[in-house]
């Protein structure tokens, strides 16, 4: 009886961490490792691929605007960063659409009305990272 009991509360407690991997992993968008050195994924994840073909595909569309910015952004190491430095611009207002990229360290962001410089910079730095030149 008491290793029945055992047994249940084992499988509850995976079941429960599973539920709040998939609702970290899909909604929130946080990512399982937040560094090189976090020693889940060794700094090659397979996630970096997709992350890859999201950064072409909102490239692609950021192009199309009219108004659209480069920014150099230092210090971005995983998932998590790239993830916390979109939503940092998407949330200024007048960006329409924000992509990042680890592989060049920078952030590309599609205007719907000029901002200014220094108001990108300011968003990424709140976001945690140095924000560099940016470039039109």
């Amino acid at each position: 009886m008491l290793a029945t009991i055992i047994l249940g509360l084992l499988i509850a407690a995976a079941f429960v961490y599973g539920l709040r991997t998939v609702y970290r992993n899909f909604f929130k968008g946080e990512a399982a490792c937040c560094s090189e050195s976090c020693g889940s994924c060794n700094g090659g994840c397979d996630k970096e691929k997709l992350l890859d073909d999201s950064y072409r595909v909102r490239a692609e569309k950021i192009e199309k605007f009219p108004i659209h910015r480069a920014i150099d952004v230092d210090g971005m190491t995983c998932e998590k960063c790239v993830y916390k430095v979109v939503r940092a611009l998407e949330k200024i207002d007048g960006v329409t659409i924000a992509a990042a990229s680890l592989e060049k360290q920078s952030a590309l962001v599609g205007l719907k009305k000029n901002i200014s410089d220094e108001i990108l910079r300011e968003a990424v730095n709140k976001a945690g990272y140095s924000a560099g030149a940016v470039t039109p």
